[in-house]
């Protein structure tokens, strides 16, 4: 961080800094944050619940107009029925004289008029409340004269019947209408509303002459005839809608109250024994020494075996320090010696391999043993690179890529410049060893190859290793300007195969060489050992 020279000049009035408030930093807003975030599975059920109960409302609402709409068309069709079983007695008598007698001496039902007259017009006879005076129509099915009233008419053996019922009032709260062939509303109510505007029958709802939202149920009642009731939707829409602020009023009040309880208990019981300790911690941290923390018997149990924690833990860290210091150096000690047997061990099994092939008359197998000779002398050599530095989990691959080529000239009698050149060029790369490994076996095959096939007795040549590399990435490329076509070692090309999906890249081969693209994965620094621990004593 700059220091206060590198900072630009500010004004006075500036230089007072006010931090930005963290609720999530502190114990206190973190509780109230676990408290919101507790209460919120309880908020959204509060709130599907209201969702829930609103839609039932105006579910409930339709069905009590559907049930208001069937209840009025039964008793509008109890009325046609009456009227039209009426008629159909009347009109089954023999003559007008003995229907006449015959309604005379019959108590009709309250809004139901019955008329027999003859066809001629010279006699006839009527009973009940005759409300209307209109013309009658020779119809088979009942038809509006007016507001609130039906006619059904007959025609038999000269006379003519007819019926004027009277429909029934809807309930408080619900207009209803007589919708006829036309589809003409008429209000059965003498001062009943216009029907909605743009009603229809499959409609569940419209507005009324006020712009109002109203409920609509429609159902036939007769033939030519259907019924159309209405009931406002505000007053169940209003009521769900005063529950649904109720409740969440009610969550709102909850969520406040806990919200005071929990700033008011954490202050007193939480904030204020940890900021104690904290003081506690920061005047060990400036002065050293044993760590003391009086006034325990105040805390809570929890922040108390904190507190003690943090004394057990000071007086074992020094010592846990010295002995993983001591511990840590013996390790790399103990690592870098086992590099070192590992590679002494590797060169006694090369070297073992290679007196066996001396002894082997068959060609091929001396070469696969010679092959098994350079593969193993090229992983010693690998392991002496590592153990060398201060850093066994990495090599400097320009040096041991040198020290590989020398060892493999070797193996067939030359050495480097002298009939073939090699020529090395590889950064100051440093690999992990777990990706050394199978390169070192890549490079070692490729250029076994080469000297062996591509370099007969007398011929020169030169044989070019380039390695190049980012942070991320490196490639490999081996080639020779050795003789071609080349016999095909199906052992070595699976070998290599496999050693390039270890290294996790892409392996291209050609006649006279081959590259490798593969990603780099960086070894982890490790200081070299400060101090050596000195062996143990010998025992008598």
């Amino acid at each position: 961080m700059p220091g206060p020279d590198h900072l630009p000049a500010e004004p006075a009035a500036s230089k007072t800094r006010w931090p930005l408030p963290r609720p999530q930093a502190t114990i206190r807003g973190r509780l109230i944050g676990l408290l919101l975030l507790a209460a919120t599975p309880v908020v959204v059920i509060a709130l599907a619940g209201t969702v829930s109960d609103f839609n039932a409302s105006r579910r409930a609402a339709r069905e009590g107009v559907t049930i208001q709409r069937d209840l009025l068309a039964g008793r509008v069709a109890a009325r046609l029925d009456v009227a039209e079983t009426a008629l159909n007695v009347l009109g089954a008598l023999a003559d007008i004289d003995t229907a006449c007698r015959t309604l005379a001496a019959t108590t009709l039902p309250p809004g139901l008029t019955l008329r027999l007259v003859q066809e001629d017009g010279r006699g006839g006879c009527a009973a009940g409340e005759v409300l209307v005076d209109a013309p009658d129509a020779a119809m088979q099915r009942p038809v509006l004269i007016q507001r609130a009233m039906a006619r059904l008419t007959r025609e038999v053996a000269g006379r003519r019947l007819s019926a004027d019922v009277t429909l029934p009032l809807p309930p408080a709260g619900l207009d209803a209408w007589i919708v006829d062939e036309a589809g003409d509303a008429w209000p059965i109510a003498a001062d009943g509303p216009a029907a909605p505007r743009g009603w229809r029958a499959d409609a569940p709802a419209a507005t009324d002459a006020m712009g109002h939202a109203v409920l609509l149920s429609h159902a036939p009642i007769a033939e030519g005839l259907a019924l159309l009731v209405a009931q406002p939707a505000a007053a169940a829409r209003d009521a769900a809608i005063m529950a649904a602020l109720q409740r969440l009023g009610e969550i709102l009040a909850l969520l406040a109250l806990s919200i005071g309880a929990v700033m008011l208990g954490s202050g007193y019981a939480v904030t204020r024994p940890l900021m104690q300790l904290r003081r506690i911690v920061t005047q060990w941290r400036q002065r050293g020494g044993p760590f003391e923390t009086p006034d325990r018997a105040g805390m809570p149990d929890e922040i108390r075996e904190l507190a003690e924690s943090f004394v057990a833990g000071a007086e074992a860290l020094a010592a846990r320090e010295a002995d993983l210091k001591g511990a840590r150096e013996r390790a790399e000690i103990l690592a870098s010696e086992v590099h070192h047997r590992v590679k002494n061990n590797l060169q006694i099994v090369s070297s073992l391999l290679a007196l066996q092939a001396q002894r082997v008359v068959d060609p091929a197998a001396r070469a696969e043993f010679e092959a098994a000779r350079d593969r193993i002398g090229a992983i010693a050599t690998l392991h002496r690179h590592m153990y060398a530095h201060h850093d066994p989990e990495a090599i400097d691959l320009g040096a041991f890529i040198e020290e590989l080529g020398v060892q493999l000239f070797a193996a067939v009698g030359d050495r480097p410049g002298r009939r073939i050149m090699l020529d090395v060029s590889a950064p100051a790369l440093r690999i992990s060893s777990d990706q050394a490994v199978p390169l070192a076996l890549i490079i070692t095959e490729a250029v076994s190859a080469a000297l062996k096939q591509g370099f007969p007795p007398g011929r020169g040549g030169r044989i070019t290793i380039r390695v190049e590399a980012d942070e991320r990435r490196a490639n490999l490329a081996i080639s020779d300007d050795g003789v071609t076509p080349r016999s095909d070692d199906q052992l070595r090309a699976m070998l290599l195969r496999g050693l390039a999906r270890q290294l996790g890249g892409e392996l291209k081969r050609q006649e006279a060489g081959l590259t490798l693209d593969f990603p780099l994965r960086a070894p982890l620094p490790r200081p070299p050992p400060s101090v050596r621990p000195p062996p143990a004593p010998e025992r008598a």
